[in-house]
């Protein structure tokens, strides 16, 4: 991979128009009506097709008192399993490695929209839920001792073979909240990451994330033999010297660490690789701030944890 194509990425063909928009990815895990027990494949499917069912008569659903009103009519299957789900406007519904764990990605919307978005899926999600027995725990990590992973996709399915099943069944066990900021560009960009660095220890006094421990015994126990940055916090000081910090990390290409410099992948993919706390996206003509560890916790601590951040981005501006 050259550096160059990760430098074009964060920085060509960018839209200078500022719309200060914000998207959610609120993961949940979910547990059979009568018991604790993490719901099974065959239950997290019925999640799903409760959506679907839903588009095929949304008439008679919203006679019946079924709120969920979108039509999700395209999805993505493994196999026979269902795995993501994709509605008309952009949100989608899908695993996140867990057969627990079910997470909404809203899409992108006004910074004081978002909480009414993220109300409603959470209302249709926990409607799609109850109707298949299922309802929500609302915790950062599951206590339990059962293999809760579900691979997905190709990507899930590489960094399986990389990792071992061990080590990556330990981020199958948590559920988090992840907000992505649109930026004014590059500069801004940095500017805002370090603002969020510096206050990270005091959004974690106020918003405690446990699952840092797991993270942290995920790189350690992997069989990949990941460097210990590939997670935590970087204060970089423009985006070159991101790019640069990037490329120090082995790209994972079907099941093996290829260093940077002799591998081939898609850029994006190998983004989603290296889980700082606050990293950089690219969604279509945007260069987005993605804000990552934020526990799982009840919905009036979500509202909570967005007005704290979007009150730290606000003064970026």
């Amino acid at each position: 991979m050259k550096r160059t194509k990760l430098i074009a990425n964060f920085t060509h063909n960018l839209n200078p128009t500022f719309r200060n928009w914000v998207g959610a990815e609120i993961e949940t895990h979910f547990a059979d009506l009568q018991r604790r027990r993490p719901i099974s494949v065959a239950r997290s499917q019925l999640i799903f097709e409760e959506y679907i069912d839903a588009t095929r008569d949304i008439r008679s659903h919203r006679e019946s008192g079924n709120p969920i009103c979108k039509k999700w009519n395209k999805w993505d299957k493994r196999g026979a399993l269902i795995t993501t789900l994709h509605a008309d406007d952009g949100t989608k519904v899908l695993y996140e490695l867990g057969r627990q764990n079910i997470e909404v990605a809203t899409a992108p919307c006004g910074t004081g929209y978002l909480l009414t978005v993220v109300g409603n899926e959470l209302r249709d999600l926990y409607f799609a839920a109850e109707r298949s027995g299922a309802r929500p725990l609302t915790d950062p990590i599951i206590d339990t001792d059962e293999d809760l992973l579900v691979i997905p996709d190709e990507r899930d399915s590489s960094w399986l073979k990389l990792d071992g099943r061990e080590a990556l069944a330990l981020l199958a066990k948590t559920a988090s909240v992840q907000f992505t900021f649109e930026t004014k560009g590059p500069e801004h960009a940095i500017r805002a990451l370090n603002i969020l660095a510096d206050e990270h220890l005091g959004i974690l006094e106020q918003f405690p994330y446990p699952q840092d421990k797991l993270w942290r015994e995920y790189i350690s126990t992997s069989k990949a033999g990941y460097r210990a940055d590939r997670y935590g916090i970087v204060r970089p000081s423009s985006i070159n010297n991101y790019v640069d910090m990037l490329a120090e990390h082995d790209v994972v290409v079907n099941g093996e660490l290829v260093p940077f410099t002799r591998a081939k992948q898609d850029v994006d993919v190998f983004l989603r690789s290296v889980w700082w706390n606050f990293r950089l996206r690219r969604y279509s003509d945007r260069l987005c701030l993605e804000v990552r560890t934020l526990a799982r916790t009840d919905d009036e601590n979500i509202e909570l944890a967005y007005k704290r951040i979007s009150s730290i981005m606000r003064s970026t501006h």
